[in-house]
């Protein structure tokens, strides 16, 4: 597997999407879990939406988005939700987008900032991106410069950030806003383009093609012509349609600069029949003044006049342009997931609380299996909230949060009852399995060293355990493992009592 996923790495860096997405759907068959095929099935619609086989990307999307929900995969089930994001927006569907974008910006803030979510963040400024919403893009670019590792990672965030800045530029009103953008934007292509980096074909041309057209806008024509032919080179050569009009609409704009050859025209005309095919408009705002200016030039008045009239109903529409809106309605649908969430969960630890497992646990009971409850409680916890203060008592807490998430098994799930007790429920679990577990979690507790409290203080943790299936009620099993826990803790602590 690992050699077909880096085939697939070898051949997207090239350019050729196809085969990459071919061989990422080959890799991912032979992935030894879930996980790692869903992360694989997904990179393999990112290469499907670079060859813009838009409903095939949207329908596997929609596949990995389903099992990534079930299985608490957040950064496949954002990568997922990302790309169908994407597809609603291009066929105009804009608030079942602005719905899933919701949540799948949700899920994103609840990833943290680590390396191994650098491509999650990436895909997503990508997406914000698309769907104009160009200031998020920005500050998730900015965060996604903080997690690259690889000149490859920072290549793809500079080319990235050249295109979001160049948008910005062509929608801002205030000229002096709309020069700072220009200047940004320029930076971060030619950092992309740093002969040091990364050499990722899709990276560097779209670095080429939108530094041309900006270099052109600042009158800076020669340059802007050389970065021009490079970026139509590549664009044409990998069927990189989007920037093959960007690079196009810069030529025309230098040429006209340099020139003022009206054969330019022709150019012009290309390179807005391909954009409207693929339904690509955003940055054609400078070539239509363009437009009008060489079709005032060869005499047709007319024409330049229908022109002009277009030209300022594009800008009309940018004057009424509703992105505020739907970004406004985005944010409140991730404030409501927000809250809807909290319901069932501690704002301390990120953990499920007392009201998640109120359903949970009878859930997991009908299924008849046996199923161990563990009560968990720190011992000498109070100690730390009176001698080193709440603060380094809540950072105690966060650690043994996340100590039992990474000891706990697929289907199985950790509780925070509040104060330093905690709930793991094993399904399917012999009370010799469980034991072995929650032995585990105890002498990992009781050896660690905790941050910002000095290293001769312990903690040590009481667990009682209680087993149940089908038929036990559920306040009746948690009741069985909280009376085993006050039996751990009466006979001396840092035990393991079961009933």
């Amino acid at each position: 597997m690992t050699t077909l996923e880096q085939q697939a790495i070898d051949a997207r860096q090239a350019g050729d999407f196809d085969q990459a997405g071919r061989l990422f759907a080959a890799a991912a068959n032979c992935a030894g879990d879930l996980q790692t095929q869903l992360n694989l099935q997904i990179r393999q619609a990112c290469c499907l939406l670079a060859v813009e086989r838009y409903p095939e990307a949207a329908a596997l999307a929609q596949v990995v988005a389903q099992q990534a929900r079930a299985e608490g995969f957040l950064p496949e089930l954002a990568d997922a939700l990302g790309v169908m994001v994407d597809h609603h927006s291009r066929e105009d569907r804009l608030a079942e987008a602005a719905h899933i974008l919701s949540e799948a910006a949700y899920i994103l803030n609840r990833l943290p900032n680590e390396p191994s979510n650098y491509q999650v963040v990436h895909n997503m400024a990508v997406t914000y991106a698309h769907c104009g919403f160009v200031e998020a893009a920005l500050e998730l670019y900015d965060r996604e410069m903080r997690l690259a590792e690889t000149d490859l990672d920072r290549q793809f965030a500079y080319a990235s950030m050249s295109s979001a800045y160049h948008f910005a530029a062509q929608h801002e009103p205030d000229q002096d806003a709309r020069h700072r953008f220009l200047h940004d934007g320029l930076y971060a292509a030619t950092a992309a383009l740093d002969p040091e980096g990364g050499t990722e074909v899709l990276a560097m041309g779209t670095a080429l093609a939108h530094r041309s057209m900006m270099l052109a806008e600042i009158g800076h024509y020669h340059a802007a012509l050389d970065d021009a032919h490079a970026a139509r080179q590549l664009a044409v050569e990998h069927g990189m349609r989007e920037e093959q009009v960007i690079a196009m609409a810069g030529e025309a704009m230098a040429v006209w600069g340099s020139t003022q050859n009206t054969d330019v025209i022709d150019l012009i005309g290309n390179a807005m029949a391909l954009a409207t095919e693929i339904n690509f408009t955003e940055y054609l705002g400078p070539l239509l003044r363009v437009e009008v200016e060489v079709l005032w030039k060869l005499g047709r008045f007319d024409e330049a006049r229908a022109a002009l009239e277009r030209n300022l109903r594009e800008a009309d529409r940018r004057l009424h342009d509703e992105r505020a809106a739907r970004w406004e309605h985005v944010r409140l649908g991730v404030e409501h997931l927000r809250v809807e969430a909290l319901s069932e969960s501690d704002p301390l630890t990120g953990l499920p609380n007392r009201r998640h497992l109120s359903h949970l646990l009878p859930e997991m009971l009908e299924d008849h299996a046996p199923v161990c409850v563990g009560v968990i409680d720190l011992d000498g916890f109070k100690q730390v909230n009176d001698e080193y203060g709440y603060l380094q008592g809540d950072g105690v807490l966060q650690e043994v949060a996340g100590l039992l998430e990474r000891v706990c098994r697929r289907g199985d799930s950790v509780v925070r009852l509040g104060g330093d007790e905690f709930v793991m429920v094993l399904r399917e679990t012999s009370p010799g399995d469980a034991r072995m577990v929650f032995e585990r979690i105890r002498q990992m507790i009781g050896v660690r060293t905790w941050h910002g409290i000095p290293s001769d203080v312990r903690i040590t943790a009481s667990v009682g355990v209680a087993v149940g299936s089908g038929g036990f009620d559920a306040s009746r099993v948690l009741g069985e493992a909280t009376a085993a826990l006050q039996g751990a803790k009466k006979s001396g602590r840092d035990r393991i009592s079961f009933r």
